[in-house]
């Protein structure tokens, strides 16, 4: 699963983002936090129509039927679970984003230590999901959304079984073309990314507390 993460987007960074992912519409420098946590707002990449751009979410979806905020964050939706059920299954046919991250954040079960789950390439990860949006009683409107899972591949699977799906290259453009709307065509990319794509590294135990967000969270510690 995926708990927590980090988007600290630096200014070239976002220019890379712009480009490689054809966005049509321009960003300003985006909020740093070191140690996104449930319920907060992240931003994801999206297309609607002919307009590609950043926006700003809930991490946690809450679907556009629902009467009242969900008593569960949903900030994780199994892969498997996006044809079986149909809420699931719309929401990937319309309405798909990824989220682009530095890295995202582990416990090992065994000890609970916090590990950063990143690029082998030092480059971002863009994890995908699907978003929705609901209208609140007050009449406001409250854009969230949700990180698709996956089994865990042979590098993270020393830490958990689970992990999210991580696009690449191509894999990105096609995850976001709003034309493709057949599941048969979505499905072959929420597979476990190669061995050898992500690297990790422990972190301290900072992490833990939602209310910690400094670079201290994200660096490298020793452990024996």
């Amino acid at each position: 699963m995926c708990g927590r993460f980090a988007q600290v987007i630096k200014y070239d960074q976002l220019q890379r983002l712009e480009k490689e992912l054809k966005l049509n519409r321009e960003s300003d420098q985006l909020t740093i936090n070191y140690n996104v946590a449930p319920t907060q707002p992240v931003v994801a990449v999206v297309s609607q129509d002919s307009s590609r751009y950043i926006g700003t979410f809930r991490w946690g979806l809450i679907f556009s039927w629902s009467q009242e905020l969900p008593k569960f964050n949903l900030i994780n939706i199994r892969s498997d679970s996006l044809i079986s059920k149909p809420s699931f299954r719309k929401c990937l046919q319309y309405h798909r984003c990824l989220i682009p991250a530095n890295g995202f954040y582990e416990w090992r079960k065994t000890d609970k230590q916090p590990f950063f789950i990143h690029s082998a390439q030092e480059d971002l990860i863009y994890m995908a999901g699907i978003y929705d949006v609901w209208q609140s009683s007050d009449g406001s409107y409250v854009p969230s959304l949700s990180i698709i899972t996956t089994d865990a591949n042979k590098t993270m699977l020393p830490i958990h079984n689970r992990m999210p799906v991580l696009l690449f290259a191509d894999d990105r453009l096609i995850w976001l073309e709003p034309s493709i709307k057949d599941t048969k065509e979505l499905i072959p990319l929420l597979q476990p990314p190669s061995d050898d794509s992500i690297s990790m590294y422990p972190v301290s135990r900072l992490v833990n507390n939602p209310q910690n967000n400094s670079e201290e969270c994200m660096r490298p510690i020793n452990i024996l």
